[in-house]
């Protein structure tokens, strides 16, 4: 080994580099960095014209490139094929980075969601009118009108599942739904199942899904009550229908009964889901939508 000053021990090389003694013994072994010197005791050296080698290794590391593709390119070394690799890598980053976009979307409705639900709770079992922007849902009809928590259960289940195989992100929110007709002649488990929220910009890709269909729940006021109760539980929509008709409003779409907080909320003091029942109401002095 001659001229000294330009060799480098692994440890000095470590050091110089932010990188482990454990990472470049690796490199060695697997034929990725090799040492260009190593003496009679075993001690690895490093010439300092590897430094660009090992540089670019750790660049283009640091920038999620598998191992494989950096020694690939460093063997055939030119801008076409460097170029060509990091082009490669961008598409994946901005694969990863869109893919986040989305988790971050979900996790921010799934906050605001917990932020309305903490503002409506002041409501709890008084009715009272809300204003709500159009949403898509997938509907699935109960198999039974004498509905139980496994059949909810199962129903919600059923509906996530499709969603997940064919690649649907949901919404947050989920509950049951009874149709306008059940709801105005009170026969309310007629016609009744379960639903869950579906971003809108997704539903041409559940229309082919036997047994299920995609429903737009329309913007407008709605006549709304919040309490701890099932959404299969129809005692409010009793409650929601007789204050409907005490203050002439006229029903003018199907009910939804939202859970809100389920059973992983349940405390000795609430042993039920708490939920928003909602119905679709044409006030007095507006124009009745059909």
């Amino acid at each position: 080994m001659d001229q000294k000053h330009n060799w480098l021990s692994i440890s000095e090389l470590a050091q110089i580099c932010g990188i482990s003694r454990q990472t470049l013994i690796y490199y060695d072994k697997h034929d990725i960095f090799k040492p260009g010197y190593i003496d009679e005791k075993g001690y690895r050296y490093y010439s300092l014209y590897q430094l660009p080698f090992l540089r670019e290794i750790c660049s283009l590391k640091g920038d999620k490139v598998s191992l494989k593709e950096i020694i690939d390119n460093l063997h055939s070394r030119n801008l076409d094929n460097t170029m060509e690799l990091l082009l490669s890598n961008k598409q994946n980053i901005e694969k990863e980075l869109a893919e986040l976009q989305q988790k971050l979307n979900i996790l921010n409705e799934r906050i605001k969601y917990y932020e309305f639900i903490k503002a409506v709770q002041q409501h709890q079992n008084r009715p009272y009118i809300a204003q709500f922007s159009e949403r898509k849902i997938m509907f699935r009809s109960w198999s039974t009108e004498d509905v139980d928590r496994r059949e909810m259960h199962m129903t919600h289940m059923i509906l996530r599942r499709e969603c997940t195989q064919n690649d649907i992100p949901l919404a947050w929110g989920w509950g049951a739904r009874y149709p306008k007709d059940s709801v105005i002649n009170r026969n309310y488990m007629h016609g009744a199942g379960g639903y869950i929220n579906i971003p809108a910009e997704y539903t041409k890709r559940l229309s082919h899904i036997p047994n299920s269909e995609i429903i737009t729940a329309p913007a407008g006021f709605y006549a709304c009550i919040v309490k701890y109760g099932m959404p299969y539980e129809t005692k409010y929509l009793d409650i929601l229908r007789d204050w409907i008709e005490e203050n002439h409003y006229i029903i003018i779409g199907d009910a939804l009964d939202e859970c809100m907080l389920d059973t992983t909320f349940y405390t000795e003091e609430h042993t039920k889901d708490f939920s928003q029942l909602s119905i679709p109401v044409n006030l007095p002095g507006t124009s009745i939508d059909s």
